[in-house]
């Protein structure tokens, strides 16, 4: 395990977008609809598209790697604009609308078997992870007890989103940047109140320990502290991806990746390899089928340099 080199590149980027314009958008999503935000993203991601270079390129060299050609432009600006239509998709599912969209689950049975028990929930930047809301996620009484570990500062962005349309969610958000002990108590208890902790996999932070993978073909770098957390604290894991499926459709899946990393300290590192070599793998495959939901618009695989142009 090394320490990842990806971080200084997807952590610098600062979040778009003001918070007079994160509120107009919002306004005009929750009082105008989704037809009307939607005809103002094409114009606003048609402009984006022109002026932003970096997350271009990245969108370019990702679509020429997972479709093995060079794409066309108006396949960039389409992933550019699902991207943007999921993000404003957001702002209906933490308002409580979510019975506007067509969300489809696929695995839901496991928290059957795994109700009142704590887990680590492993999505990535993969369409989306709001889309959980038609679970309740602690509007109900029979809702999927969820908290999020974020990046605050980072996220700036969100966390206002959250603390204006969801406050009771905001307020069980998990700050990312705690310090490691601090951290890994707050998860514990998590835990141990039956819990379920989203966390994205995908990226590594500044830092952090992380596994090199092979995903569509080429070796990267995953995060590997949340899998030894989720060893050490002997919760299950399971993989969540949102896929946006077009119009209002999502599809939710989830799959059952551990229920236990390790039964002991021998065999934790074989366990946790094994588990995210599954969660990779599950990851790369919707990548492949659902491709305009990947939104990791930096050089993931730090080999943009060698990229065919």
């Amino acid at each position: 395990m090394t320490e990842s080199s990806a971080a200084k590149n997807w952590q610098k980027q600062q979040e778009r977008g003001s918070p007079f314009l994160l509120n107009l958008l919002t306004w005009v999503a929750l009082h105008l609809g989704r037809r009307m935000i939607f005809v103002w993203l094409c114009v606003i991601v048609f402009y984006y598209f022109l002026v932003a270079r970096g997350p271009r390129r990245a969108a370019r060299h990702f679509l020429q790697r997972v479709r093995q050609r060079r794409p066309k432009w108006w396949e960039i600006y389409r992933h550019l604009l699902t991207f943007a239509q999921v993000a404003m998709d957001r702002i209906y599912f933490l308002a409580g609308r979510e019975t506007e969209f067509d969300v489809r689950i696929h695995g839901n049975e496991l928290f059957d078997r795994y109700k009142n028990r704590g887990c680590f929930l492993l999505t990535a930047h993969l369409g989306s992870f709001d889309a959980l809301r038609v679970m309740g996620m602690g509007r109900r009484s029979d809702a999927l007890p969820i908290r999020i570990l974020l990046d605050i500062q980072h996220n700036a962005n969100v966390m206002r989103l959250l603390e204006k349309l969801d406050p009771q969610l905001a307020a069980g958000v998990i700050d990312a940047r705690t310090p490691a002990p601090a951290l890994a108590l707050i998860l514990s208890e998590a835990i141990e109140q039956g819990h379920l902790i989203g966390i994205m996999a995908d990226r590594c932070a500044q830092g952090e320990r992380s596994t090199t993978l092979d995903f569509l073909g080429t070796p990267a770098v995953f995060p590997a502290g949340v899998w030894q957390l989720a060893a050490l604290l002997k919760a299950p894991v399971i993989s969540c991806f949102g896929v946006y499926s077009g119009a209002n459709r999502y599809d939710l899946h989830f799959e059952l990746i551990s229920e236990q990393l390790g039964a002991n300290r021998q065999d934790r590192a074989e366990a946790i390899s094994a588990g995210m070599a599954r969660y990779v793998a599950r990851l790369e495959d919707l990548v492949r089928k659902h491709p305009y939901n990947w939104f990791n618009f930096y050089d993931f695989w730090q080999d943009e340099s060698t990229a065919h142009h």
